[in-house]
């Protein structure tokens, strides 16, 4: 990444709007060709990437590694994209629609969004501190238990639990806007049974 793209990425971090604006004119082309990978529409490709330079300025101070900007900003043009096209579907007469491929293309439209939302969550657990993430893979990704956790990482059940929440806490402050986190979804506690989708 250039000095001047890199310094404007910085003010825009800050809330400065004219450097997101250069920013937003140095990756508009890659995000329009990201969307038009899921939308055949111009104009839904359009709203798609106007959606997604939006959620990118609100999230742009919880970036902490400037570099990945591109690969961040792509992963929200392509789930803004996803749903732009649930959005929009086209009214079909009756004897045109076919059930069979209408949830074929659901099946897919949900699997690339959760592999998206992996991605990202698994980038924001990659900037959580050694300790976090020790306790994060632990109970998310292998499935031990608070004891069993505590076990290996050779501390008490009371800090892994303070440990998880800590890290709920940071990659919901990172992941919201990004993934469905919408208030009706039950927050992931310890020992919950819910778990992000790493």
């Amino acid at each position: 990444m250039d000095a001047e793209l890199l310094e404007n990425l910085q003010r825009a971090q800050e809330g400065d709007l004219d450097a997101f604006c250069y920013v937003v004119t140095a990756h508009r082309a890659a995000a329009l060709g990201a969307a038009r990978s899921i939308l055949e529409d111009w104009h839904q490709a359009e709203d798609a990437v106007q959606e997604a330079f939006l959620i990118a300025f609100r999230k742009l101070p919880d970036l902490r590694v400037l570099a990945a900007f591109p690969g961040w900003l792509r992963a929200i043009v392509r789930s803004a994209a996803i749903r732009v096209r649930r959005r929009t579907r086209p009214e079909l007469a009756v004897e045109d629609l076919d059930p069979a491929a209408d949830r074929a293309r659901d099946v897919v439209d949900d699997a690339v969004l959760r592999a998206e939302q992996r991605a990202l969550v698994r980038a924001a657990v990659a900037e959580l501190s050694p300790r976090a993430q020790g306790a994060i893979e632990r109970y998310y990704l292998r499935g031990l238990s608070i004891q069993q956790t505590a076990d290996e990482l050779g501390v008490p059940p009371g800090t892994v639990k303070r440990r998880l929440y800590e890290a709920r806490e940071r990659l919901r402050g990172r992941l919201v806007g990004l993934l469905d986190l919408s208030p009706r979804t039950p927050t992931p506690r310890a020992g919950s049974g819910l778990r992000f989708p790493l």
